[in-house]
């Protein structure tokens, strides 16, 4: 059995697919939301929105601060590894992490928006589907988050290297 090897190239792609991934499925169930709102799906009362009004912004900030703090605190433990093969799989891991307490908040707020039919939760996921955007990754990103050293930053730039 061939194992594949792990390119620069190959790396890149699927964590930008991953990215893709996760913003695609907030975006499409937005949509859909959008869609069933417009069909008549029910809502909840006024009570119930004034409370979430309150609820969603502190929860949509919060996982913004938190995905920036937790990938920050995950970065300084990757920096410390000496194998480049392994600083890309804990990037990779922290990406997740980082996208994952974004896409959180993204899917509250548009069920909240399906539940209330109140468009300032539709605004709270474009914003966050905006941060979504901001934090893709590419490899100017990843050299500069993980301090490489310029041997590490030429095997990263070329596509073709096999990181071992």
């Amino acid at each position: 059995m061939e194992t594949i090897k792990m390119t620069s190239g190959n790396y890149f792609k699927s964590i930008k697919i991953i990215h893709l991934a996760l913003v695609t499925g907030v975006v499409f169930f937005a949509l859909i939301s959008i869609l069933l709102q417009a069909k008549g799906f029910g809502t909840v009362g006024q009570e119930i929105d004034n409370v979430l009004l309150i609820v969603v912004p502190i929860f949509v900030l919060a996982g913004i601060f938190a995905s920036n703090f937790v990938f920050k605190k995950k970065l300084s433990e990757v920096r410390k590894k000496s194998n480049l093969k392994e600083k890309m799989e804990e990037y990779q891991s922290a990406l997740i992490i980082k996208l994952a307490l974004i896409e959180g908040p993204s899917f509250f707020a548009v069920i909240t928006y399906l539940l209330t039919d109140n468009y300032i939760y539709l605004g709270l996921t474009a914003i966050l589907i905006i941060v979504f955007i901001i934090y893709a990754p590419n490899k100017t990103k990843f050299i500069t988050d993980l301090e490489l050293t310029k041997n590490e930053s030429d095997l990263i730039n070329n596509s073709e290297s096999e990181i071992i």
